[in-house]
């Protein structure tokens, strides 16, 4: 399990997106398009992660903070 850091973040790509989705986010949903929703365990926040996100490369997974 990892440091909770979802109220001080809004945004992370690549490795450090991938690595924080593995060790502290709990899937909620997969639309099999490339998005999926997580939820964080320790304060309820959602994040959205999209592959496919604009102005990042094709396989670059990008992580964003979900508005409350």
């Amino acid at each position: 399990m990892s440091t909770c850091r979802c109220e001080l973040l809004n945004v992370m790509s690549g490795a450090v997106a991938t690595d924080y989705v593995r060790t502290h986010l709990d899937e909620v949903r997969n639309s099999g398009h490339g998005r999926v929703l997580y939820r964080c365990p320790d304060t309820g926040i959602g994040w959205t992660q999209d592959r496919r996100a604009e102005g990042y490369g094709d396989e670059v997974v990008v992580l964003r903070r979900n508005s409350a």
